[in-house]
Formats: structure tokens, C-alpha cells, sequence
């Protein structure tokens, strides 16, 4: 099964089958002198055992992959300051379960920002969060949440999406719609009033 990895504007790809265990030492003494080709040997050889065990530690088929071509890419960055590993194998797969962690906290610590992001937001987010999840599955009331979304502004909608459907913080926010932090949180405060105004009047039934 052929796998890619990217390096800077590169993109290299190859086939697993070609590559013979026994090579590890030497590919990681080659990689460590900056020869690119060895990089993509190693990712290639390396990738089926890499993801079946990164797979055994979390299902999350993407968050695996992603660590997978950050724990190279991370190779070739510090290929001058690596240290000559015993084990090559071993290094590798306690480095992707290092990294596999990293993001799963990561994100769950995302999530729990989030959440105490929209508690303290004048005490209405969870209503909302709950609206939106009872709404989603029912098709005569996802009509009516969607009316309360269209009366939001632009600005507001797109902040409303990425907060609560796509779970970003507002630094990432911030960066997505090239304004600062507090203007994000003006977005959000006002469209959440404006929908708590919304289910007051009884829009949302």
C-alpha cells in the first residue's frame, strides 16, 4: 500500500514492499546526515506497525495518520540533534505513543475549554449546546434552528459554527477569521444572545 510524507513543498511517495527490516540502522544513521531518501525509506517501511499499534491505542484513524507523518516530519527537523538509537523500532513507537497522547489530551483539552468557555457565557450555552443536539436529529425542529442561525449576522454565524460545531478555540478563531481574540468573543456573546432572545420568544418551540 503505497503512503506519503511531506517535507516543506515536497511530497514523496512510496511502496512498503521494497524496504528489508534489516535496514533500520543503517537508514537512521542516513537520516541523521540529512539524506532525504532515507527519510521516506524509514516512513515507508516503518508506516504498517506504526499505525496498526497507534491504531490498538486509539480507533481515531486520522489522529493516527497525522501523528504518524508529525513524528517524521519531527525526525527530519531534528535530524542534527537525534541521538543514534539502540533500537530504532523501539524509539519510533515510543515516540508515536508519546505523540498519540499528546493529542489526544490536546483535544480534550480543547473540549474542556470549550465547555467552560460556553458555562460562563451568560449562563446560556448550555441550552443552546442541548438545542442544538435535540435539533440535529429532529428534521421540522433542525428547520427552525436553522431560521435562528439565518438571523445572525456573517460574522456572527461563521464564529457560532466554528465555536460550537467545529470546537476551535478562539485563538483558533481568531487566525481563521484574521481578527483578534476579543472580537471573537464579541461574535459569539451577541449571536448567543440574540438566539437566547430566539428560544425565549419561543421560536424554537
Amino acid at each position: 500500500m503505497p503512503m506519503s510524507l511531506s517535507l516543506g513543498t515536497k511530497k514523496v511517495t512510496h511502496n512498503t514492499s521494497t524496504l528489508n527490516p534489516t535496514d533500520l540502522s543503517e537508514l537512521w544513521t542516513e537520516l541523521r546526515s540529512s539524506d532525504r531518501k532515507a527519510l521516506s525509506k524509514l516512513f515507508s517501511f516503518s508506516y504498517p506497525w506504526l499505525f496498526k499499534y497507534g491504531y490498538r491505542i486509539t480507533p481515531k484513524r486520522s489522529l493516527v495518520e497525522d501523528a504518524i507523518q508529525e513524528l517524521f516530519l519531527n525526525l527530519w527537523n531534528k535530524r542534527y540533534t537525534i541521538d543514534e538509537a539502540r533500537s530504532v523500532k523501539s524509539y519510533l513507537l515510543v515516540s508515536l505513543r508519546r505523540m498519540i497522547f499528546r493529542k489526544i489530551k490536546k483535544r480534550k483539552n480543547r473540549a474542556e475549554r470549550n465547555l467552560e468557555y460556553t458555562r460562563n457565557l451568560f449562563g446560556v450555552a448550555e441550552h443552546i449546546e442541548k438545542t442544538i443536539i435535540e435539533h440535529e436529529n429532529e428534521s421540522s425542529k433542525k428547520k427552525q434552528l436553522k431560521i435562528a442561525i439565518g438571523t445572525l449576522s456573517r460574522r456572527q454565524k461563521e464564529a457560532i459554527m466554528l465555536k460550537f460545531y467545529r470546537g476551535l478555540s478562539n485563538n483558533e478563531i481568531a487566525q481563521i477569521m484574521n481578527i483578534n481574540k476579543q472580537s471573537v468573543y464579541n461574535h459569539v456573546s451577541k449571536a448567543i444572545i440574540k438566539m437566547q432572545s430566539i428560544v425565549k420568544n419561543g421560536v424554537l418551540g
